[in-house]
Order: C-alpha cells, then sequence, then structure tokens
C-alpha cells in the first residue's frame, strides 16, 4: 500500500471559520494533511506577503492535530510552509472553502486564490475553492466532499512540465445545494468586475470616513465563462496560468528601435 497524498491546507478567512473545517474533515482520511491558515480574516489581501517584519507562527490546536496559526496572508502561509515547515514539498495545496465567490476579476484580489497561484510558483498543483453567496457556510459541508472529489481528478489528470507550464486551479461553488447544481463546468476566467462605490461615514469623533460597497457587474453572456456559470448553479472549475504575458500584443521589436 502506497503512502497518502500530502495537502497543505490553508485559506484566507482565518484559522477557525467553518470552511477550512469542513473541508479538512473530508480530506484527513485520505490524504496526510497539514494546516496553516492566517490567524485573522485576510480577504481582498490579495498576493501580499509579509516582508518588512518578522513572521510570527503559532502552533494550534485543529481538530485531532496540530495547526499553525500565521499573523500575515496566505501567500506567507503557503511560503512559509514550503521553504522552512515542511520537509519535503506537498502533492497539493488547497485554499479554502473561501466564504463567498472569487469568479471572474475578483480572483486578483482574493487571498484563497493566491495560495493556490504561490502553490504553482512553487511547482506544487494549487486548488481554490470558493463558495457563493451570503449564506455560502450553510452548504460548506457538502461542498466539502465535492471538493476532495475534484481534488483526486486534478491530481490523477495532472501532467508533469516546467514552472513556466504550471497553472493553478479556480474552483467555485453556486448559492445552492449540491442537489440543485445544474453541474459541473470547465470554465474560462470572465472579466466580471465590481463596480467601486465609496460611502462616506463620519465617525464619532467627527472624522469622515469612506467605506468601500459595490455590486457584481457581468460582462460575458455565455457560460463557457466563471461568473455566468456560476449564475446558472454550475460549480465551475477555472484553470489559471502564471504566464501572463499578453503574446498578442507583440508586434515586433523593431518599433521600438526608435527609442535609444
Amino acid at each position: 500500500m502506497g503512502r497518502k497524498l500530502r495537502v497543505l491546507l490553508t485559506n484566507d478567512d482565518g484559522f477557525s471559520t467553518p470552511g477550512i473545517q469542513h473541508i479538512y474533515s473530508e480530506l484527513r482520511d485520505e490524504f496526510e494533511v497539514t494546516v496553516i491558515a492566517p490567524e485573522e480574516e485576510q480577504s481582498g489581501i490579495g498576493h501580499a506577503f509579509t516582508y518588512h517584519k518578522p513572521l510570527v507562527v503559532n502552533e494550534k490546536r485543529f481538530q485531532d492535530s496540530v495547526g499553525y496559526s500565521v499573523a500575515g496572508t496566505p501567500a506567507d502561509c503557503v511560503k512559509f510552509a514550503l521553504s522552512y515547515l515542511m520537509d519535503e514539498r506537498p502533492d497539493s495545496i488547497v485554499s479554502g472553502i473561501n466564504n463567498g465567490g472569487n469568479t471572474g476579476i475578483a480572483g486578483f484580489y482574493s487571498g484563497t486564490v493566491a495560495a493556490a497561484r504561490e502553490s504553482a510558483f512553487w511547482q506544487v498543483t494549487g486548488v481554490a475553492f470558493s463558495c457563493e453567496g451570503e449564506d455560502a457556510t450553510k452548504y460548506m459541508a457538502d461542498y466539502a466532499e465535492v471538493s476532495r472529489k475534484i481534488l483526486l481528478k486534478i491530481l490523477n489528470g495532472r501532467k508533469s512540465g516546467n514552472r513556466r507550464d504550471m497553472v493553478y486551479y479556480n474552483v467555485n461553488f453556486p448559492s445552492c445545494r449540491v442537489n440543485d447544481c445544474a453541474g459541473v463546468k470547465l470554465t474560462r476566467q470572465s472579466l466580471s468586475f465590481w463596480n467601486d462605490i465609496y460611502t462616506p461615514v463620519e465617525n464619532d469623533t467627527g472624522k469622515v470616513e469612506y467605506w468601500l460597497n459595490g455590486e457584481r457587474k457581468d460582462v460575458e453572456e455565455h457560460n463557457e465563462y466563471d461568473t455566468r456559470a456560476i449564475n446558472d448553479r454550475y460549480i465551475t472549475i477555472t484553470p489559471l496560468h502564471i504566464d501572463n504575458t499578453a503574446v498578442d500584443a507583440f508586434k515586433s521589436s523593431s518599433q521600438f528601435d526608435d527609442i535609444l
């Protein structure tokens, strides 16, 4: 009998939140799971990491094992685990389950997705799981089982390649019960975005503060894109590449010859 596959589990909602608890409970029997997650919520932190100050890491009890709580970001968690904490690199890094969707351009701001992207930098298969909607937590236990199945499919289908070839996966669950999903769909990343609305509010001292809010604006009309597919109650799996070079923008280097 072979060894269990190793999974590093993190998130951006925080060490003790429901999403990471549910997915750990689902993964722990089949995988060797190490938990390392931010001490506090890091939603919207993107790919930030700690650089100009020391990183504080504490051992904490996590269900039936020991986990690691980090006073930092999801990217910090992955960096620290791979470069210091773990003797061997894991077979996969799982991030989530996030409380809220990360489709479209929101994925660039997401700490959940950043952890999976950081995994790809290290040539480890990274998968981010997020659940859409304000009532996401009530569906997470069931989606944890689906997450395990998706992770196994991704790991069984992965191909070896160099660092430039590495992809990571952004998985989003719709705001409904598993039985009410339309299916599972491989999707492209949408260009949907949140329009930024800043509302001025006067605080107790009379100083005006500005609170960010807004609503998602859809761009595409076809559910081959993740945001539209989520709206149609599909589970979306979006493979993303770490090489962001816009090859189509290249014409010829000669167009710049007269600069120098």
